[in-house]
């Protein structure tokens, strides 16, 4: 009977010390301070470590709040997708977070520098939406992506160095035809293997896409024309 007592007073006596050194860590110290519904970053793995809370709203950079490629963790405290870019203006390699989901950063760890919240993990590939209605707007990447000038007006001469041979991707928010040469004031033209001589590369009112060659990084100058009836040609854009 003693040595019962004594093996159940040590067992008690082990529960114990063992319950006040769990009792004894910081409540939610790891991803703490996540409210929802919001995307959070942290500067430790496993939520450890100082935190930022990203507006819901962000997609141009992390680069004012000083935390530059400085998460290692991320809490998608959120039902949207968290969509973290390696670059500013949702460019560069991309990580997605699942709704819900607290991990560390696999692929960004160090290196995160702009963000957006997504409905879709797919839409985490595109920056579309980053153009105002009324707006033909050039990226530098392709889907979207990366830097973006919008602008309801045409433009004879794209600056060097800046978005002159630099445009991959376009979204054409207007209610006219957008309409791209590969030389100043409107002229130049690509010649393509099997293809007719092109003097004009159109975009549509509402449509969006992705240069290939030879219009990828080409463009050099824009119009926009009201919509002509002809709209398999690019009579509209030269006149």
């Amino acid at each position: 009977m003693k040595i019962n007592m004594l093996r159940g007073s040590l067992v008690v006596g082990a529960l114990a010390l063992l319950c006040s050194f769990l009792f004894a860590l910081p409540a939610n110290a790891d991803y703490d301070n996540c409210e929802q519904p919001s995307l959070c970053l942290y500067q430790g793995a496993g939520g450890a470590g100082e935190s930022l809370r990203l507006p819901l709203d962000g997609t141009a950079t992390i680069t004012g709040s000083g935390w530059d490629d400085k998460a290692v963790s991320a809490y998608n405290n959120s039902h949207f997708w968290g969509c973290v870019y390696a670059n500013t203006y949702l460019g560069g390699a991309v990580e997605t977070i699942p709704p819900g989901a607290r991990s560390d950063l696999k692929t960004l760890g160090l290196q995160v520098t702009s963000h957006k919240l997504a409905p879709s993990q797919g839409a985490c590939f595109t920056g579309y939406e980053r153009c105002p209605a009324g707006q033909l707007c050039i990226f530098k990447e392709p889907n979207g992506r990366g830097g973006m000038y919008g602008t309801p007006n045409d433009h004879a001469g794209y600056l060097a160095g800046v978005w002159a041979n630099n445009v991959r991707s376009v979204m054409n928010h207007s209610e006219k035809t957008a309409c791209f040469f590969n030389d100043a004031s409107w002229a130049g033209e690509w010649a393509q293997t099997g293809q007719p001589v092109a003097k004009a590369y159109k975009v549509n009112a509402g449509d969006s896409t992705s240069l290939m060659a030879p219009f990828d990084k080409s463009f050099q100058s824009h119009r926009l024309r009201t919509p002509d009836a002809d709209s398999a040609t690019d009579k509209e854009c030269l006149s």
